[in-house]
């Protein structure tokens, strides 16, 4: 068998795309999202106590798109996992902007 061709003869697409294609949705979005964050809740009424905040908030939406990339790659297949990462990163930083908000009303926002 060809080394690019699938069990029923067609074409495969090699796992470094994919895994290119993973990066390119998890990646951009965690560099907006952090820089967004960062503005809004760290230097935004000099808020430095939400420094270590919004860089875990980061570090877990990136967590969280990896995550579900590898576990809908292993369970599916590497185009349901670029969709479901990129919903999945989307979601997350909804999720981080809401947290990071209300964390910096308890921090003295």
């Amino acid at each position: 068998m060809h080394p690019v061709m699938g069990e029923r003869g067609q074409a495969t697409t090699p796992a470094a795309i994919w895994i290119v294609a993973i990066a390119a949705i998890v990646l951009p979005a965690a560099g907006f999202g952090y820089l967004v964050t960062t503005f809004l809740f760290a230097f935004s009424g000099g808020q430095s106590r939400m420094v270590a905040v919004v860089n875990d908030g980061a570090l877990a939406v990136i967590g969280l798109g990896v995550l579900v990339a590898v576990v809908t790659w292993r369970l599916r297949a590497p185009v349901a996992a670029i969709k479901w990462t990129a919903i999945a990163t989307g979601a997350g930083w909804v999720a981080a902007v809401i947290a990071e908000w209300l964390i910096s009303f308890r921090l003295g926002g």
